[in-house]
């Protein structure tokens, strides 16, 4: 019987790790985002999805084909232009570590900055190029706007070797940042990109990485990180590599570090990505008075659903002019159901939807007299429907002769929507409706197999230890005359306690539900376990900047963000660890996010592993583990003796909760 269960579970399992897998790429990325201004504001964003590209660039942009959501207000995408289609100016600033430790490293880097001059000398565009070195001071040794003045310039510069004994890196990061920025200014439109060789040598940690991206994105400029780090070794190296790769990802840029990719391609690859950049003109609404600050997320439409988006983006709001009149019905409030992990990429099944309700962002609804052509239900209201929209009754109307499919809406003329509300383009093939019909049959029967043989099994364990202690009765034996039990003491009486004052507390963890992070594998001295008690969590081993700080060896300096939304969502994501993430046995690709189920595993490296665990959407009782007040005081109780030796405390550090920090 166990055999059986055991090989029905590893059955059973393997069908359901060989179900596809959802792709962690998003396809778009935001690298300007200024603070706003009188409800305006201009982003420029990144198409990184093939092909997405391919369809923009034949059927053109156009503002009903982006979406962007706000947390706090409302957006609307009043106009989009791709920027290869003008003559704006690119400016690029080469950065090179001239400190000495960067010495064995110096021709490589070179090599690598001319491949990119000659990538360039093959896109004849109003591209200019600086080259700058860094150490304990910087120079910027020439700007040129051909190949083959840069080649020369690249050439001079070599010459010059290093001499440089320390270097401040993150310091010149951010003034070859400022120095993008002034010469081609963000008004002007165009790109700027710093681009730095260096091997991750830092004597200053003055600067935070955090601080410099956002500065970037704010001010539009790319940081590319080029990383030499052959020989480099121990946990400082480590540390310094997660945050070169944080700071290029934090301001939309790349990370290539060299060994471990194609350095050449991925450096070349660069020129061909500003064909992908688009400006999208964004006016807000809805703004709260007082509001200064706020995150958004682009998504690109295809038929009214989410076919890519971009990652969460912080950025400064103002609560002035136009940004504080209310919102038309056309423009959906709040988190986008994409962010919050209900929405399904193409070739997925969405949200479910009642019959009569039209398809579209999945579990997404227009407010009252909205237009439903975006493929939202549209409530009774005044607003005519696009072509093909379902209408409800004294709502809109729809052109005649369009086709609703049962648990889905309709389409444009031509388009056949299919139930789930995905909607398939003419000509196209239906998307994967998911398992093959006899391998969902063949799971669900495992699963009934499996389930009987675990009834059995317990109905037996059950039953042993009632036959057990009949086996060993003993003959009848004569029976001497019993002995009057001795008379029983009266317990000793208990003094009463005095009345518990009420201890009067506020539970910090109101806001989120209660979630959290119990451990089942680690090192001496770890807490039982610890609360999620904000939106976004990081865990690392960096003393002072993490939320969660384990000081363990195998752990990266920010090693996992784990996010935390009000509807119960939780989602974790790799930072680029060393060592890896695993959810549940599987090592999370680097960047890669994906929601976790209460009961699944998330396990750091070899060393740390952690069991999700969300008791309810109710805030739970203060616990021991973490005090929040002083509990009234109670009668004293005598204490156990310990059977273990006391253990070691770890140099854990966990912070308390103290509200969402964006």
């Amino acid at each position: 019987m166990h055999r059986t269960v055991i090989m029905s579970a590893g059955l059973l399992a393997a069908l359901l790790v060989s179900a596809p897998v959802a792709a962690a790429d998003n396809g778009l990325t935001v690298l300007a985002a200024p603070p706003a201004s009188n409800g305006q504001m201009r982003l420029q964003v990144e198409v990184t999805d093939p092909s997405l590209q391919k369809e923009l660039r034949s059927a053109g942009a156009s503002p009903d084909r982006f979406r962007v959501v706000v947390e706090q207000a409302g957006a609307q995408v009043t106009a989009v232009r791709r920027m290869a289609d003008s003559k704006e100016g690119r400016y690029t600033v080469l950065a090179f570590d001239q400190s000495k430790s960067f010495s064995a490293y110096w021709p490589q880097a070179f090599a690598l900055a001319k491949d990119y001059a000659d990538a360039l000398g093959a896109r004849p565009r109003n591209h200019t190029v600086a080259v700058m070195t860094f150490g304990q001071g910087k120079t910027t040794h020439c700007e040129e706007t051909t190949a083959a003045g840069l080649e020369a310039c690249l050439a001079r510069v070599q010459r010059l070797g290093t001499h440089q004994l320390v270097t401040r890196l993150k310091f010149y990061i951010q003034q070859a940042v400022r120095e993008a920025a002034r010469e081609q200014p963000l008004s002007r439109g165009g790109s700027r990109e710093v681009i730095i060789f260096t091997d991750a040598g830092e004597e200053s940690a003055a600067l935070k990485v955090k601080d410099l991206a956002r500065e970037a994105r704010e001010r539009g400029v790319r940081i590319h990180m080029v990383v030499f780090s052959g020989k480099g070794a121990g946990k400082g190296i480590a540390q310094r590599l997660d945050e070169m790769s944080q700071l290029a990802e934090g301001s939309g840029g790349r990370y290539i570090q060299v060994g471990d990719v194609d350095a050449r391609q991925a450096l070349t690859g660069l020129v061909g990505a500003l064909e992908h950049l688009y400006w999208l003109d964004v006016a807000f609404c809805g703004v709260k008075p007082g509001q200064t600050s706020d995150r958004l997320s682009v998504e690109a439409l295809s038929g009214g659903a989410s076919t890519a988006w971009s990652d969460l983006v912080a950025f400064r709001q103002r609560a002035e002019g136009r940004a504080t009149a209310a919102c038309p019905g056309t423009v959906v409030m709040g988190p986008s159901p994409v962010q919050s992990g209900t929405a399904a990429r193409p070739g997925t099944s969405g949200a479910n939807t009642q019959p009569g309700t039209a398809t579209g962002s999945p579990g997404s609804a227009t407010r009252p007299g909205a237009t439903a052509g975006s493929g939202s239900s549209t409530q009774p209201g005044p607003a005519t429907g696009s072509p093909g929209t379902v209408t409800q009754p004294g709502g809109t109307t729809g052109t005649p002769g369009a086709v609703t499919q049962p648990g889905g809406g309709t389409g444009t003329p031509g388009t056949a929507a299919q139930p789930g509300g995905s909607v398939v383009a003419p000509g196209a093939e239906p998307a994967s409706r998911g398992l093959p019909w006899w391998l969902l049959a063949l799971i669900v029967g495992l699963g009934l197999l499996l389930l009987i043989a675990l009834i059995v099994l317990l109905s037996r364990r059950r039953s042993e230890p009632a036959t057990a202690p009949a086996s060993k009765l003993s003959p009848p034996v004569a029976s001497q005359p019993a002995a009057p039990p001795p008379a029983a003491e009266p317990p000793p009486a208990q003094p009463e306690l005095p009345p518990a004052a009420p201890a009067v507390w506020k539970d910090p963890f109101a806001t989120l539900p209660e979630t959290r992070l119990v451990v089942s594998k680690g090192p001496p001295g770890l807490e039982p376990f610890y609360r999620v008690h904000k939106s976004t969590f990081t865990i690392g081993a960096r003393p002072g900047e993490m939320d969660l700080t384990v000081n363990l060896p195998q752990l990266s300096g920010h090693h996992v963000t784990v996010q935390l939304f009000k509807a119960g969502n939780v989602f974790v994501k790799d930072e680029h660890s060393t060592n890896g993430t695993f959810v549940d046995g599987r090592r999370l690709n680097p960047g890669e996010r994906v929601q976790v189920k209460p009961g699944q595993s998330i396990r750091l490296s070899q060393h740390l592993e952690l069991t999700l665990v969300q008791p309810g959407l109710q805030p739970a009782e203060p616990s021991t583990g973490v005090p929040i007040v002083a509990a009234p005081p109670a009668a004293p109780a005598t204490a156990q003796p310990s059977a273990e030796a006391p253990r070691a405390k770890a140099r854990t550090l966990y912070a308390p909760a103290r509200g969402d920090d964006e």
